[in-house]
C-alpha cells in the first residue's frame, strides 16, 4: 500500500494510507449512482408537476437549474463534507491537504475542473495511470490542487506484537513491572513517536517524546523521569511485551 506523509506547518508528520484505484472507481461509481437517481427525481417532479404549467423555455431553465446540484456534486459535498462525497464516504477514504491544513474550496474545485481529463475525457485511463504511478497515489487534480485521497482507516491492522519482535524472559529481563497497566493503543502511540523522531528528529517530536515519558513516569509512580528519555520509553515497549504476551 501506498504511503501519505504530511508534514504540518509544525512539523509534525502523519501518515496515511492512500487510496487505492480500486476504492476510488467504486467510490465514483457509487457517487455516478447517487447523481443518477437525483437526476431522474428531478425529471420526474417537473414533467409530473409542471408539464402543464410551464412553457418549453421556461421548463429548459428549471431543467438546467435543478440539475446544476448534479454538475458541481462533487466539488460541493466534498467542501460541506470535508473530502467527502457520498461513494467516498461508503469507502471509508477522503480527500486531504498535503501540507496538513484544511483543504479549501479553491482546492476542491481545481480537482473537480480536471475530473475532465482524469476521468470523463479519458475514460478513466488518466487517473488510473497517474495514481498507480505516482509515489502518494494522486492524479492529475489531485497534484495540481496539492491534495490526496487518503483511507480514513489503515486495510491492515496491526497490534504492537506486529510491530515489533516478539521477546521473552530468557531475552529480557522487564524493568518496569507496572507497565502491564497499559494498553495496546498506549504501546502504538509510544513506538509511533520512537519512530516519528527518528525520522525526523524535529523539536516538536522530541518534545512528544518527552511528554510521552513524563506521563509514563507519573502512571508508573517513578520519582523522577529517567534522563535517556528515548532509552525509557523503548523499555517500556520491550517489557509490555515480556509482560503481556
Amino acid at each position: 500500500m501506498k504511503k501519505v506523509d504530511i508534514i504540518t506547518s509544525h512539523n509534525i508528520s502523519i501518515d496515511y494510507e492512500a487510496a487505492s484505484v480500486l476504492n476510488r472507481g467504486v467510490a465514483q461509481f457509487l457517487d455516478l449512482l447517487v447523481m443518477m437517481v437525483y437526476f431522474w427525481i428531478i425529471i420526474w417532479i417537473v414533467v409530473m408537476f409542471g408539464f402543464s404549467t410551464f412553457d418549453f423555455n421556461m421548463m429548459t431553465v428549471l431543467l438546467v437549474i435543478l440539475q446544476l446540484p448534479v454538475i458541481f456534486y462533487t466539488v460541493l459535498f466534498e467542501y460541506l463534507l470535508k473530502g467527502q462525497t457520498v461513494g467516498k464516504m461508503a469507502m471509508g477514504i477522503r480527500v486531504v491537504k498535503l501540507n496538513g491544513e484544511n483543504a479549501n474550496l479553491n482546492d476542491y474545485a481545481m480537482r473537480w475542473a480536471f475530473k475532465l481529463i482524469d476521468l470523463w475525457f479519458s475514460a478513466g485511463a488518466v487517473a488510473a495511470l497517474f495514481i498507480t504511478t505516482t509515489e502518494k497515489g494522486q492524479r492529475l487534480g489531485d497534484i495540481l490542487g496539492q491534495t490526496a485521497v487518503v483511507r480514513n482507516k489503515p486495510e491492515q491492522v496491526y497490534t504492537i506484537r506486529d510491530i515489533l519482535n516478539i521477546k521473552d524472559r530468557s531475552k529480557h529481563e522487564p524493568t518496569y513491572l507496572g507497565v502491564s497497566k497499559f494498553t495496546d493503543e498506549d504501546m502504538i502511540l509510544i513506538k509511533n513517536a520512537i519512530t516519528r523522531v527518528k525520522k525526523y528528529p524535529n523539536e516538536p517530536h522530541k518534545q512528544l517524546v518527552r511528554d510521552l515519558a513524563q506521563k509514563a513516569a507519573e502512571e508508573l509512580n517513578l520519582p523522577e523521569v529517567p534522563e535517556k528519555k528515548l532509552t525509557f520509553l523503548k523499555t517500556l515497549l520491550q517489557d509490555y511485551i515480556v509482560l503481556t504476551r
